[in-house]
């Protein structure tokens, strides 16, 4: 299981973006994360065709197939989602990893309990506004 921002583990933060611009303010080879929508559609292209791994917020197993498609590499998902979801990748084997986001590490068992591929805390993602 992979854990960014648990308080014991090293892990690079995620940095949170909803625009292209907010790409300058972000440390290099980082890791962005923004939520799956139409509007953020032109976002997902371009970190696609820059080569800029990505998290995308996903609430529902077609948000993450599109998400898939779109390579994304990882899949953000709140617990309430995450059992269907973690299925759905298992069985098509995606390549992006599903991601349980919590606030607590008291959390982590159930995340656990579910089989994801990781969690990830919500200190460890960080806002960047353009």
């Amino acid at each position: 299981m992979l854990l960014f921002g648990h308080p014991y583990v090293a892990s690079q933060p995620f940095y949170h973006i909803d625009s292209t611009e907010a790409l300058r303010h972000t440390p290099a080879n980082s890791v962005v994360a923004l939520y799956f929508s139409p509007e953020n559609l032109d976002i997902m292209e371009h970190l696609r065709k820059n080569g800029v791994r990505f998290a995308l917020h996903v609430e529902n197993a077609v948000e993450a197939v599109i998400a898939e498609n779109l390579r994304a590499s990882y899949l953000i998902v709140l617990p309430r989602d995450a059992e269907e979801i973690q299925k759905v990748a298992e069985h098509y084997l995606f390549d992006a990893k599903v991601l349980g986001y919590i606030d607590d590490v008291n959390d982590l068992n159930d995340l656990i309990e579910m089989r994801l591929d990781g969690a990830i805390f919500s200190d460890s993602i960080i806002k960047v506004t353009s």
